[in-house]
């Protein structure tokens, strides 16, 4: 349910930036608002987005961030250029800033389920033509979703998280932070926490009926490009429909690919959203 909801408005400035960064139908043809909206009994903050003019049902693009705790979450500007881009191509746009005390992959996962069913409240959504896209974590958060609903069409996800194993060797400064999560007093359940998190545990059990997309970029230095290659080859074997695109060079964030990585997903999304 939603509980409440607040279009963003940028001053002049940030509307120049908005232009400049995404497009002037960014600025000018969708809405972004701000909701908060019920997950589990607690009060979440989220995105919601929409072209301007809406002349039949859309179909539903649901995103989830990445990041941990305050690093990572969407502020109001990057949420007016992103999600408004997204708008743009013809979707409705819900994301989830997920809940304050976030278990990383455990309880907050319902934060984002829980969109699919709130979008049945929007009258101009049709969320039998459902979409998910995920970034970093975002892609971890989406792996799990995808066992647990077969709701979602298509999914892109892009530097996805699969190995948190995998992503502590590569990055030792995480192993605090899985250790706020998961706790440092019992390796067993450490463990066992860290491996119910990471999708090559799981790759059997993800919705054979989603068409699934993996971006990553080959210098990526957070998530390691390993993880998507090895989703890829389980996807694969277990019978999903599924496409890798390596860039070469590219970073975490695929900053020198913009271009292209928006072509890629918008080219998904429309191959299996649009009727």
């Amino acid at each position: 349910m939603i509980i409440s909801e607040e279009e963003i408005i940028l001053d002049e400035k940030k509307n120049r930036f908005i232009e400049s960064g995404w497009g002037k139908e960014v600025r000018y043809d969708t809405t972004v608002n701000k909701i908060i909206y019920e997950s589990d009994g607690l009060k979440i903050n989220g995105y919601l987005a929409y072209p301007k003019v809406i002349s039949s049902k859309l179909p539903l693009i649901i995103w989830n961030r990445g990041g941990y705790r305050k690093d990572g979450r969407i502020d109001e500007f990057i949420a007016r250029g992103m999600f408004g881009e997204i708008a743009s191509w013809g979707y409705v746009v819900l994301a989830s800033q997920y809940r304050e005390e976030e278990q990383f992959g455990g309880e907050d996962v319902n934060d984002v389920l829980n969109l699919i069913a709130l979008s049945d409240e929007i009258e101009f959504c049709d969320p039998e033509l459902t979409g998910m896209e995920g970034w970093s974590r975002g892609g971890m958060m989406t792996y799990k979703v995808l066992t647990l609903t077969d709701k979602i069409k298509c999914a892109v996800i892009i530097s996805g998280l699969s190995d948190l194993n995998r992503s502590m060797e590569n990055r030792p400064e995480l192993k605090p932070v899985y250790e706020y999560y998961f706790g440092d007093d019992n390796e067993t359940v450490f463990n066992t926490q860290m491996n119910e998190r990471s999708a090559v545990n799981f790759a059997e059990k993800i919705n054979k009926d989603t068409d699934i997309l993996l971006i990553h970029g080959t210098d990526d230095n957070r998530v390691p490009h390993d993880d998507s290659e090895e989703m890829y080859k389980l996807l694969k074997k277990n019978g999903v429909h599924c496409e890798l695109k390596l860039l070469s060079g590219g970073d975490h964030y695929l900053k020198s690919y913009r271009a292209e990585t928006v072509k890629l997903r918008k080219d998904w999304f429309g191959k299996y959203l649009k009727k």
